[in-house]
């Protein structure tokens, strides 16, 4: 569906701004018998709303086909990263809203649980709300209370009835991936109590632009958000930030902590916000041509790379099987014909293969294994991680990440 207004203010008085051509869903990993099988590709455009500064793409696949048909595969502890950065969120969140056992904690795309799992061993009461049947399966083998489904008053109302209102309800790298967001935030309002608090991270449309992270952008991640865009959409559903912290998890999100006290309200921590995506010029269309320019500009760099290395018959691998690897490889063009593989430590995605550019998905020690010479890597966001892993697998490999000089 094509997009005629901005979804967080409504207004009409959109630019379109980024192209990337056709892609297909990027958290959609193939099974074999799946390869000869018609896939589907949308158009992967960005609209910048001239109103409140938000970034949303300008087609919207079905939430259905993306988190129900599709054998959905991302987990929230994939790596020792996320595990981290997972448990720090728990750490800072307990403390700056003293949450207690009789509180209850309602995470929508609550994945496989173990974000709430971390609530329940305080002996707090938990609800996950999460729309794939596979992950509200591993969220119950670990023993997180789960309701399959979308975010919105029905499924809120639902976990409120169990357990009553909530202290904190959260969704984490989730808002940015919802189209209803009226539906979402009435919800998410009517289940929270009055000293409650929402509480969601997002990639950050500051960092995106400032750090070209244009992988970020896939048809799952509908918006990016600015404290601009994210101020005006939880003032809409009467809901008020106290808190914004910058982190630097997928390359630089948005941690945001909001309240229905309006008393709370933290006007001056939004206006210097603002005023920093404002100097950072994030609202001008101007500015979006650079980024055009400059991730046409690193396909470039990075093909005339990897020809020139498969010339003198090198091997090359990518590392990382996530959602904006698949953008990447999609808007580069790179095939199975030119990567032998992509690497992933997911058993949800080993043995299977990536969308369009039909890639097989192994484990890292095929590295060593099938004797690779480069890696590619499109999970930037764990870099370093990756690269010290690889090196003890392979210690002669030679590494291309796009977008830098110099190789890590």
């Amino acid at each position: 569906m094509l997009a005629k207004k901005c979804i967080v203010c409504d207004n009409s008085n959109l630019k379109r701004v980024i192209k990337l051509g056709f892609h297909p869903l990027a958290d959609t990993f193939l099974k074999k018998e799946q390869l000869l099988l018609p896939l589907n590709t949308y158009p992967l455009n960005c609209l910048l709303c001239k109103n409140c500064g938000h970034l949303q793409n300008e087609y919207f696949t079905p939430g259905d086909e993306r988190y129900v048909e599709s054998n959905y595969s991302y987990t929230s502890f994939n790596s020792d990263a996320a595990k981290k950065h997972w448990l720090e969120f728990f750490d800072s969140v307990s403390k700056y809203t003293h949450v207690e056992s009789t509180d209850h904690v309602i995470e929508f795309g609550s994945n496989d649980g173990h974000l709430l799992s971390h609530f329940k061993k305080k002996g707090i009461r938990v609800t996950g709300i999460d729309p794939s049947p596979i992950m509200i399966r591993e969220a119950r083998k670990i023993g997180v209370d789960s309701i399959e489904g979308f975010v919105g008053k029905d499924t809120i109302a639902a976990a409120v009835k169990k357990k009553g209102m909530a202290k904190i309800i959260m969704g984490n790298n989730v808002v940015n991936h919802i189209e209803n967001l009226k539906e979402a935030m009435l919800g998410i309002k009517s289940g929270l109590k009055n000293d409650g608090y929402f509480i969601f991270e997002v990639p950050s449309l500051k960092d995106t632009v400032e750090k070209y992270l244009f992988d970020m952008i896939f048809h799952e991640h509908i918006s990016t958000f600015s404290v601009r865009s994210a101020d005006t959409m939880l003032k809409r559903y009467g809901l008020y930030i106290v808190h914004v912290e910058n982190v630097n998890y997928h390359g630089g999100s948005l941690r945001i902590i909001s309240t229905p006290n309006v008393s709370a309200y933290n006007a001056a921590l939004v206006r210097k916000s603002i005023k920093a995506e404002e100097n950072a010029k994030i609202f001008n269309p101007k500015t979006y041509a650079a980024f055009m320019a400059k991730i046409i500009k690193d396909k470039n760099d990075v093909l005339a790379k990897v020809y020139a290395l498969k010339k003198k018959g090198k091997k090359i691998a990518a590392i990382g099987a996530g959602a904006r690897s698949n953008t990447l490889l999609n808007f580069y063009r790179l095939d199975s014909t030119v990567i032998e593989f992509v690497t992933d430590a997911s058993k949800y995605k080993i043995g299977k293969y990536t969308p369009g550019s039909l890639i097989p998905i192994k484990n890292d020690t095929s590295l060593q294994a099938e004797n690779i010479d480069v890696a590619l890597i499109t999970a930037w966001n764990i870099g370093k991680y990756l690269t010290e892993k690889i090196r003890k697998i392979n210690d002669t490999i030679e590494f291309i990440v796009p977008g830098e000089k110099e190789l890590l």
